[in-house]
C-alpha cells in the first residue's frame, strides 16, 4: 500500500487526520473539494500516498513555480524507495525554461522562433521524403548537416522527435521510434527538470516530456495549463485524460485565486496591435494571391470584416498613444464609455461588427498567418488578431457583468513610455469550478489558508463547497517566540509620528541586535523598506551583520539569497524585503538559514480607485464584512502570514516572530487577529519595543542560542575577507565605502496612498 509510507515519523499523529481525510475524498470522488490549512514543515505534500492509494486514474498535481516541482519528484522518491510501488511522473515546464536553443533566439520570443524553425523543419522532412528510398523518414538514419547556430533553417531538436511519411500524396508526421525509446528510459527513474535535456538524448525536452505526460501515473504542470481560459478547453483532450478520473491537487491552494484572476486577463499593447495589422496585409495578400472563385456571400463576409478591422485599430493605436503621452506612470479605471463611444463612432451595431471582426479572425488562424509570440498548449502562434478581438469582447462582456474590471496601465522602460489596456475577471470562482465540478476529487494544500472559510468564498463562490480540515502547529511551543506589537504601526494617520516611528525602530533593533544568526525584516512597501534603511544598517553595524537588500530586478535574487544563506554560518545577515515580494514567499530558509522574522506593517493593497472597485463587487456579493474581508483583508493578512512563515520549517527549528504592527493584535469583531490561525493567536505576546526586546533575550537565553557581541565593527569590514588585513579608511575600496553608506542605491517610484481604508481600523497600511 502506498499508505505505509510515512516520510516524517514524528508528525505521524498530524498525518494520519491529514492522510484519511485526503482518502476518503478521493476514494468516494463526486466531484470532491478538501481544502487543507496545515503549517509548513507537517509534510503536506505526502498527500500523494493517499492520493495515489485511493486515484483510480491520473493524479494532477498544480504548483505554481517550477521550484515546487522539485518537492514532489522528492516525495515521489521516497514512495520508490521506501515502497513497492513505482508511480510515473512526468511535469509541464515551460518551453523558455528547458529549449536547448533558447539562447539563438535573438530580437524575438523562445515561442515565436521555435513555431519558425518547426515550420522549417517539417518542410525539411518533406523534402527529405522525397530524395529518400523508402516513403518514410526517419532522422535516425539520416545524416543530419550541422548549422550555424543562429542562423539554423531547422530546428535539430525537433527534428529527432519526428518522423514523416506520405500517403495519398501528403506529407505526414508522427512520433520517432528514438523519441519514444527515450520515453520508456524515463519510466526506469525520476529526472527532475534540471536534468531533463541531459535525458532526452538530442531530441526536443519539450516533445519528450509532452509525450510522456500523456501516459504517466502523475502529471505536475503550472496553474495556468489548468485555469488559463486559453488552455482550460484544451488540457483533458490534449494529454488524453478523462476528466472523470482525474485527482487534481493544488499546492500552496492560497496563491491559487490571485493566480487565476491573473490569468484571466486580457491585455492590449500597441505592439499586438501592430502584428494584426501585419496579419490582416498578409490575409489580404493571400487572398488576392489565391484569387479564389469566391460565392458574393464569401466575398461580402470578408469586405465586411476587413471594414471593420481596418476602421478599428488605427483608433485604437490613437487611443493607446494619448494615454502614453498623457497619462503618468501606474493604473487607471478605463473610462469605458469614452473608449467605446471614440472606438465605435460610426458603427451601427457593435455585435454585428465583432462577428465579422471574428470571421477573418478565423481565417487568419486557419491559414497559418500568426504574427506574435503567444503560444497555445499545443506549441502554435496565436494570431494577435484573435487576441485584440478576445479583449474587445470582454470589454463587451463587461458591461453586463460586473465580475470584469477595464484597466489602463502605463510603464516607462528605458526613457519610454508604454500604455496597456486591460481587462481582468476579479471573481477567480467561476473559472476554478470549471475545473473541480467536473473531476473525480480536488486537493486543496497550503500553509496559510485561514480563515478556510474565507477562502473556500473566494476560490469555490459556495459556502459547504468543500470539507475543511485544519491543523494545529506540531512543532514544539518552546521553540517559538510569536509577539506582535502593542503600539507600532504603520496606519497612514500616525505612520510619521516620532514616537510611532522610535517604536517601529526599537522593534527592529532588537530582531537584528538580539537574535543571534540571519534574520528578515519584511515591510509592506519598497518605500518603507528604504525609509528604515538607516536603522537596520547601523544596527547591523552594532551586531556584526551584513545587510542584504531585496533587488527591484528578479535577475539578482539568486545572488542576493546565495550571499544571505553563506552569511548564516558566518556571524549571520539581515535580509530586508517586501511581505508578497521576491523573497517573503516560495523561499526555503531551512534550518540556521533565518532565526527571527519582523514582519513591519500590515500589508494592504493601496486603497485606490481600482482596489475600491474590487470591495464593491465582493461587498455586493457576499455583503459588507465577508465581502471586505475577502477582498482587502484576507489578501493582507496572507501576504504577513507568508513572510512570517519563513522562520520556522522544521520541528527542530528555534525561531522569533514579530508582527510589528497593533492591527495584528486587534481581537475585536473585524480585527485582524481573528482571521490568524488559532495557534498563532494562541501564541501571540503583546508586546511595546522595550518590553519585547526583553523578551526575546530572555528567551535568546533559555534557548542557550549565542546572542551576538555588542560592537562597534564597521559594517564595510564585515565584507572583506577574512586572511586580509583591515585597510586604513583612506585606502578602503571607494565601491566598498559607497555600499556601507547605502549609496548608489535607486530611490523606489512607488507611491504612497493618501486615502483612508474602510476596514482595519480604517486606515490604510
Amino acid at each position: 500500500m502506498y499508505l505505509d509510507y510515512f516520510p516524517y515519523e514524528s508528525l505521524r499523529p498530524y498525518q494520519d487526520r491529514m492522510l484519511d481525510a485526503v482518502y476518503d475524498v478521493v476514494s468516494k470522488g463526486d466531484h470532491g473539494v478538501l481544502m487543507i490549512d496545515a503549517p509548513t514543515g507537517t509534510g503536506k505534500t505526502s498527500c500523494i500516498c493517499s492520493v495515489l492509494a485511493a486515484a483510480t486514474g491520473k493524479t494532477v498535481v498544480a504548483v505554481r513555480t517550477v521550484s515546487q516541482i522539485d518537492i514532489y519528484i522528492d516525495e515521489v522518491n521516497k514512495i520508490w524507495s521506501k515502497t513497492r510501488h513505482r508511480p510515473e511522473i512526468a511535469y509541464m515546464v515551460g518551453k523558455q525554461k528547458i529549449c536547448p536553443l533558447e539562447d539563438e533566439f535573438r530580437g524575438e520570443s523562445v515561442y515565436a522562433g521555435c513555431s519558425r524553425l518547426r515550420e522549417w523543419t517539417k518542410n525539411y522532412v518533406s523534402s527529405r521524403i522525397g530524395k529518400s528510398s523508402g516513403s518514410i523518414y526517419d532522422p535516425a538514419s539520416d545524416s543530419i548537416p550541422e548549422e550555424e547556430p543562429g542562423y539554423r533553417t531547422f530546428c535539430p531538436y525537433y527534428l529527432r522527435s519526428r518522423e514523416g511519411f506520405e500517403l495519398n500524396g501528403t506529407v505526414h508526421f508522427r512520433r520517432s521510434s528514438r523519441a519514444l525509446d527515450v520515453v520508456e528510459g524515463l519510466k526506469k527513474n525520476i529526472t527532475p527538470p534540471s536534468r531533463l535535456t541531459q535525458s532526452c538524448q538530442g531530441i526536443c525536452p519539450y516533445e519528450i516530456m509532452s509525450l510522456y505526460a500523456k501516459n504517466c501515473d502523475m502529471v505536475i504542470m503550472n496553474y495556468s495549463h489548468l485555469f488559463s481560459p486559453d488552455f482550460q478547453d484544451i488540457i483533458f483532450q490534449w494529454l488524453e485524460m478523462e476528466s472523470e478520473k482525474v485527482t487534481l491537487i493544488i499546492d500552496e491552494a492560497h496563491n491559487l485565486g490571485d493566480a487565476v484572476r491573473a490569468m484571466n486577463s486580457r491585455l492590449l499593447s500597441m505592439r499586438m496591435v501592430d502584428l494584426a495589422e501585419k496579419e490582416v496585409e498578409r490575409f489580404e495578400g493571400s487572398l488576392g494571391q489565391a484569387r479564389l472563385e469566391e460565392t458574393r456571400e464569401k466575398a461580402s463576409w470578408r469586405r465586411e470584416g476587413i471594414g471593420v478591422i481596418r476602421l478599428l485599430l488605427p483608433r485604437l493605436k490613437r487611443f493607446l498613444q494619448s494615454k502614453q503621452e498623457r497619462m503618468q506612470e501606474g493604473e487607471a479605471l478605463l473610462d469605458a464609455d469614452l473608449f467605446r463611444t471614440f472606438l465605435y463612432d460610426g458603427v451601427e451595431d457593435i455585435d454585428d461588427a465583432l462577428s465579422n471582426f471574428s470571421d477573418v479572425a478565423v481565417a487568419v488562424a486557419d491559414l497559418n498567418l500568426a504574427e506574435g509570440d503567444r503560444e497555445n498548449l499545443q506549441g502554435d502562434i496565436q494570431p494577435s488578431l484573435a487576441l485584440v478581438l478576445l479583449y474587445l469582447r470582454d470589454v463587451e462582456n463587461a458591461e453586463k457583468d460586473s465580475s470584469y474590471q477595464r484597466k489602463i496601465a502605463v510603464t516607462s522602460s528605458g526613457g519610454r513610455k508604454f500604455a496597456r489596456l486591460e481587462v481582468n475577471n476579479i471573481d477567480p470562482a467561476a473559472n476554478i469550478r470549471r475545473i473541480t465540478d467536473n473531476i473525480n476529487a480536488t486537493i486543496m494544500l497550503s500553509g496559510t489558508f485561514s480563515p478556510l472559510e474565507a477562502y473556500e468564498l473566494y476560490c469555490l463562490g459556495e459556502e459547504g463547497r468543500a470539507q475543511k480540515l485544519s491543523l494545529p502547529n506540531p512543532f514544539p511551543k518552546e521553540n517559538r517566540l510569536l509577539m506582535a506589537a502593542k503600539k507600532a504601526t504603520t496606519q497612514l494617520e500616525i505612520r510619521e509620528d516620532a514616537d510611532n516611528r522610535e517604536e517601529i525602530s526599537g522593534h527592529i533593533r532588537s530582531i537584528i541586535e538580539c537574535v543571534p544568526g540571519s534574520v528578515a525584516i519584511f515591510f509592506t512597501s519598497y518605500p518603507m523598506m528604504n525609509n528604515y534603511r538607516e536603522v537596520c544598517l547601523s544596527s547591523c553595524q552594532k551586531a556584526g551583520k551584513k545587510l542584504c537588500v531585496e533587488p527591484r530586478s528578479s535577475d539578482d535574487v539568486p545572488s542576493i539569497l546565495q550571499e544571505f544563506f553563506r552569511l548564516a554560518g558566518r556571524g549571520g545577515g539581515v535580509l530586508t524585503g517586501v511581505c508578497g515580494g521576491k523573497l517573503a514567499e516560495g523561499i526555503d530558509y531551512k534550518g540556521e538559514a533565518l532565526n527571527g522574522v519582523a514582519v513591519v506593517g500590515l500589508p494592504l493593497a493601496a486603497y485606490d480607485e481600482i482596489q475600491k472597485e474590487i470591495n464593491g463587487y465582493y461587498t455586493r456579493k457576499y455583503g459588507r464584512a465577508k465581502g471586505m474581508l475577502i477582498a482587502y483583508t484576507l489578501p493582507a493578512v496572507n501576504r504577513g502570514l507568508q513572510a512570517a512563515g519563513r522562520v520556522i520549517r522544521a520541528e527542530s527549528e528555534r525561531g522569533v516572530l514579530l508582527f510589528c504592527d497593533r492591527r495584528f493584535g486587534d481581537d475585536s469583531r473585524g480585527g485582524v487577529n481573528g482571521f490568524l490561525p488559532d495557534w498563532v493567536r494562541e501564541d501571540l505576546i503583546l508586546v511595546d519595543a522595550k518590553e519585547g526586546r526583553e523578551i526575546i533575550l530572555k528567551k535568546i537565553a533559555e534557548w542557550k542560542m549565542v546572542k551576538p557581541p555588542e560592537n562597534n565593527t564597521r559594517h564595510e569590514e564585515l565584507q572583506m575577507p577574512r586572511r586580509a588585513k583591515a585597510a586604513k579608511p583612506g585606502k578602503r575600496d571607494l565601491r566598498e565605502l559607497a555600499r556601507s553608506l547605502g549609496l548608489g542605491v535607486a530611490k523606489s517610484a512607488v507611491k504612497t496612498t493618501t486615502k483612508p481604508s474602510p476596514q482595519v481600523s480604517d486606515k490604510k497600511s
